[in-house]
């Protein structure tokens, strides 16, 4: 006699990163500094539950990208500037100490792949939206970071660059701005191109520091 088999255990999903996806729309304008984020429309948004939306607020606080007012609600954080001074300080810290490993671990593949992506966000200067430029240029900034061979410093470094995001002059005040961002992404390259770490260190100290109130 064949007994009964019990049902299958159903597999588990991937864990959806649900807090990155609040957050790209955050980085890409949909919501505003000071902007208050209501549960319900990002259930609808993002077709989430109720708990994955929470789980994904309560990381968004702990990235310091928005905040929780209590009896309030959560809203998109707001930098004042002497944070973002102190934030673009750190960041020149860290970011100048990618170069040498950035060169050290550089293939051609990489290099010609960042070469696209600098043409491109120069063309979302020209034709596209601030969303396009915003994507194009974290493309770009993500592939040099990787390179550096640190994960860890990767991860700091892109926990400054979020957080400065709420500030309300972190980036791109006008469209000179914009072309400036366009032709030091061009530098970087050659300095890459010629295997130039300090170059390129450089460039990002002045890449960062641009438009610093």
């Amino acid at each position: 006699m064949t007994l009964p088999q019990p049902p299958a255990t159903p597999a588990p999903s991937p864990k959806r990163a649900l807090a990155q996806e609040i957050w790209t729309a955050i980085s890409e304008g949909s919501y505003r500094p000071g902007e208050w984020l209501r549960q319900i429309d990002l259930e609808q948004r993002f077709a989430a539950t109720r708990f994955d939306v929470r789980a994904a607020l309560e990381e968004l606080v702990l990235r310091h990208a928005i905040e929780h007012v209590r009896n309030r609600g959560y809203r998109v954080a707001e930098t004042d500037l002497e944070t973002l001074r102190a934030i673009k300080a750190a960041r020149v810290i860290l970011e100048r100490a990618t170069a040498s490993g950035i060169v050290a671990n550089l293939d051609e593949p990489s290099l010609a792949r960042l070469s696209a992506m600098a043409a491109e966000f120069g063309q979302t200067v020209r034709r596209g939206t601030r969303a396009d430029q915003s994507r194009v240029n974290r493309e770009f900034h993500q592939l040099l970071y990787r390179l550096c061979g640190n994960p860890i410093l990767e991860e700091l470094i892109w926990s400054l660059r979020d957080r400065a995001r709420g500030a309300p002059l972190s980036v791109w005040a006008s469209h000179e701005s914009l072309l400036r961002s366009e032709s030091d992404h061009y530098e970087m390259v050659e300095a890459l191109r010629q295997r130039d770490p300090a170059r390129l260190a450089a460039l990002i100290e002045s890449h960062i520091q641009k438009d610093t109130p």
